[in-house]
């Protein structure tokens, strides 16, 4: 006789950058397993892709790519998972800030449901160059930001930085027309013709990437001193 089958609950959350509503369930047991042992390991890419495995996994909705996602996505949704799987709760240790006096460590509770993603303000993925021309922009996926690697936009390494911002282009559009179909060598030479403060708008879309953040005011409980810390990335909320 075969063994009872547990079924897990469901629920549904919204993708911060694209607005999907998914479904997604718990994770159970072998990939929380998962998940310690990259964390015990403390390399980012190996948390990261645990990460991502987890999600693909518990996610429900058919038309659901995680490899796609923004990395402010895939931070997200990790901690509405974690929220529905171990508990809406995290404890974190906190200390003040260099420089104090006080050594005091101090336990604090953190609600995971309060914790979102913040867009700049005017936020856009649309950047106009001229008054005609624009181009839109996407955020590297997941997947790709894995192969790549640390892409520093103010490196000195233009060509890496070039190829990272051809795979991001989406379209470019003028009053008239919208381009969408380009081959990577039309999307070069279109980036290298334009001027300095007009690259400059390409990268601040960038640098200026929504956030998985979070401000926690708490008080120590020996010197009664209060204290916030900005927590900023899915490993703040782990420490």
């Amino acid at each position: 006789m075969s063994l009872p089958v547990l079924k897990s609950p469901e629920y549904t959350t919204t993708v911060p950058s694209t607005k999907q509503t998914i479904k997604f369930r718990p994770f159970l047991v072998k990939e929380e397993k998962l998940l310690f042992m990259a964390l015990q390991g403390g390399d980012q890419k190996e948390m990261t892709n645990a990460v991502s495995n987890i999600i693909k996994t518990c996610v429900l909705t058919d038309d659901f790519n995680v490899d796609k996602l923004a990395m402010f996505d895939v931070e997200y949704l990790f901690l509405q998972l974690r929220g529905k799987s171990v508990g809406e709760n995290v404890d974190l240790r906190l200390k003040h800030p260099k420089g104090s006096d006080c050594k005091n460590i101090v336990d604090v509770s953190v609600n995971l449901d309060q914790i979102n993603v913040t867009f700049p303000e005017e936020y856009s993925d649309k950047i106009q160059l001229t008054d005609e021309v624009g181009i839109r922009l996407q955020f590297p996926g997941v997947k790709q930001i894995m192969e790549m690697g640390d892409i520093d936009l103010n490196n000195e390494n233009f060509d890496q930085l070039l190829d990272f911002v051809c795979s991001c282009v989406i379209c470019i559009y003028d009053n008239e027309n919208v381009y969408d179909t380009f081959t990577k060598d039309e999307i070069k030479n279109f980036l290298e013709s334009l001027n300095q403060q007009q690259f400059e708008k390409v990268q601040r879309f960038f640098s200026n990437a929504p956030k998985l953040e979070h401000d926690i005011e708490w008080t120590c409980n020996k010197c009664e001193r209060k204290e916030t810390i900005h927590m900023e990335g899915l490993a703040s909320f782990f420490t």
